[in-house]
């Protein structure tokens, strides 16, 4: 029994450490002077007729005062004369679990033997940072990095094929009406478009006879000797209605309303209305010698044929 307490150092101890995660995943970690003043979590020694779950809460309450539960070993760790522990030179087995803590009404008390400060750290800002052990880094990488589900709820899912179905189903429903919705909108846009000029057209149409009034009225006008002094003011106020009903025109030709050519065009029944035959020399057939009312169209559309007398 003597050699056995006199070669202590030669036979491993068995120890636990916890990984303790708030409600919002993070993870307690304490400033352990035995361990080079690095970040780890709290732990100790299993004692003899302990169990090791028992021996965490204990470890975990004299440490720092928290009171844990939902206790899940993670794995084991073996450190053989670990550089970071500075006390001795020793080998442990050590037991990592994981844990949450029992109630939301704790207060932190840390024994300065083992802890000189404390922190809470995301998994991924443990990862990053110089002062945790690469052991304790692996681990975290390993059982927090990778989890999609937080801790608090990790429960399993009864319906999960079946809610995926349905998620699936209505993401498809989602996505064809939004489809419809696109369309509908393109075809109310292309339809505004055709109301527009429908509109617009049969505003134009209905200045059609004041514009054809207006020019049958205009080339009857008597005509008119250059040297007579009365019939150069006439001819004034002539010039002055014509380029008013050229602005007539130009503004009807804008909006998109163009004339259809008549005088010594070939006769189209599509655009054009014989109204009557005249026989004149030097004339081919088919062509058109007199507008007797003009005709419009608005792009390929015929708003009105024109009238037109044809060479016979």
């Amino acid at each position: 029994m003597s050699d056995l307490q006199h070669n202590e150092t030669k036979f491993p101890r068995v120890t636990v450490g916890a990984y303790i995660q708030d409600k919002e995943g993070k993870i307690f970690l304490i400033r352990s002077p035995k361990w080079g003043n690095r970040l780890i979590g709290p732990g100790g020694h299993v004692e003899y007729g302990e169990k090791s779950e028992d021996a965490i809460k204990r470890e975990v309450k004299e440490e720092t005062n928290l009171d844990i539960t939902d206790i899940k070993l993670l794995g084991h760790i073996e450190l053989i004369e670990d550089p970071d522990f500075t006390l001795a030179k020793k080998h442990f087995v050590g037991l990592s679990y994981r844990a949450k803590i029992a109630n939301d009404d704790f207060e932190i008390k840390l024994d300065e033997r083992e802890a000189s400060e404390f922190t809470w750290l995301l998994p991924q800002e443990i990862i990053e940072r110089n002062d945790v052990p690469a052991r304790i880094k692996e681990i975290v990488k390993k059982h927090f990095l990778k989890e999609k589900k937080s801790f608090f709820n990790n429960k399993e899912c009864k319906d999960c094929e079946k809610n995926k179905v349905e998620a699936e189903e209505y993401k498809n429903n989602w996505q064809r009406a939004l489809a419809d919705y696109k369309n509908l909108q393109k075809e109310t846009s292309a339809r505004r478009g055709e109301w527009a000029q429908m509109s617009e057209a049969q505003i134009l149409e209905d200045f059609i006879p004041v514009y054809d009034n207006f020019k049958t009225a205009f080339y009857h006008h008597p005509i008119l000797q250059p040297d007579n002094e009365e019939h150069k003011q006439i001819k004034n106020w002539v010039d002055g209605i014509g380029f008013i009903m050229k602005q007539f025109g130009d503004v009807m030709k804008a909006h998109g309303l163009e004339e259809i050519k008549t005088v010594g065009e070939k006769f189209d029944p599509a655009l054009h209305e014989a109204m009557g035959q005249e026989e004149i020399e030097d004339k081919e057939a088919g062509v058109i010698i007199k507008e007797l009312v003009g005709g419009y169209k608005m792009g390929s559309n015929v708003v009105k044929v024109a009238k037109v007398i044809v060479a016979k």
